[in-house]
């Protein structure tokens, strides 16, 4: 034991010396001690050396790994919010033409009833808003003049064109126009189209559209509405189709008059006539009306169509363009029994 000892000792300080013998050579008396310091000295600079570009590389591969991995998670991330994304797109694109429509339906009602038929004139809130606004003591509009087309149409929509009729101012006022106010022209259009703006852009932008997508959408439904309107509107009350020249062209959707939609806005807009005007303010886009309370069916109205004469008996602007099985006025045939 003692022998084992005694060379682990041995072993232990040979190793000892070995490791540090660059420390001895100040302590050591021996003449190449300078000489032997400065080969361990290079030695370690060579050692330096080579160790330092590797460590230097070392660290630039990981730094350089790290937006790898950085860039690996960020991919992961965004596969996973792929699916959400993509959901989130599909209800933003569906809920653009309910939202559409129901601004149209809106403004359609607006236009039709606070404007067309004067109704602001009488509402006393709007008075004040307005005149407050405008710096006035009263504002008064005419409505571009739809209240004379009302004055000017039988029930059973075909319009006035007697002699006695022709005379009156409201006549008069509305010769200027070959469509007698019934049709939505360019101009018609492009303001509406105008007002829209207000509305559609705050509501697209909720939705997550800019102005280019807002603008794709409101345009073309906006000049939808237009054909519709031309459609149905002139037509029904034996005025010739609007061409392309002067508005959205009523040829565009003609085939539409033998639907079921047709006939329905058709008999709505009968009901709006036949009431005065004081119903039924949708004629294109249905919907606010029944929010509001202003929707009146047609087995309501019906009963409270006025006679009118026969066909022949005066002389009228045309034969209206109807559907099949729409409701028909009564003939004033004590009225006019020679005709």
């Amino acid at each position: 034991m003692a022998a084992t000892e005694v060379l682990c000792n041995e072993k232990k300080k040979k190793i000892a010396k070995t490791r540090f013998w660059f420390l001895e050579v100040s302590f050591s008396r021996d003449s190449s001690a300078p000489r032997r310091f400065e080969e361990s000295r290079m030695m370690h600079l060579a050692i330096g050396l080579l160790i330092a570009p590797c460590a230097a590389l070392s660290v630039g591969m990981t730094s350089a790994a790290r937006p790898v991995m950085g860039s690996a998670v960020a991919v992961r991330s965004a596969q996973r919010a792929a699916p959400a994304e993509m959901s989130l797109g599909v209800v933003k694109y569906a809920a653009a033409l309910p939202a559409l429509y129901g601004l149209m339906s809106i403004n359609e009602y607006c236009t039709h009833r606070w404007y067309q038929h004067a109704e602001f004139n009488k509402e006393a809130w709007m008075q004040t808003i307005a005149c407050f606004l405008l710096r006035k003591k009263e504002i008064k509009i005419r409505g571009g003049g739809h209240v004379e087309h009302h004055a000017e149409t039988y029930d059973d929509m075909t319009l006035k064109k007697d002699e006695r009729w022709a005379r009156s101012p409201a006549a008069k006022s509305l010769d200027s126009d070959a469509f007698r106010g019934t049709a939505f022209t360019w101009q018609t259009t492009g303001l509406m189209t105008f007002q829209m703006l207000p509305s559609a852009i705050p509501v697209f932008k909720l939705l997550g559209f800019g102005l280019g997508g807002t603008f794709a959408f409101l345009l073309p439904g906006m000049l939808l509405h237009a054909l519709v309107w031309n459609m149905l509107h002139p037509p029904m009350h034996g005025l010739p189709n609007v061409p392309l020249s002067v508005g959205a062209p009523s040829t565009w959707l003609a085939g539409l008059r033998n639907t079921r939609y047709f006939r329905y806005i058709y008999e709505n807009h009968q009901g709006h006539h036949v009431l005065g005007g004081q119903c039924n303010y949708n004629v294109c886009c249905p919907g606010t009306d029944h929010l509001i309370g202003t929707y009146v069916s047609t087995s309501v109205w019906q009963p409270q169509m006025r006679a009118v004469p026969p066909m022949g008996a005066v002389e009228r602007w045309g034969a209206a363009v109807e559907p099949v099985g729409v409701p028909q006025a009564p003939i004033d045939k004590k009225r006019y029994a020679s005709a």
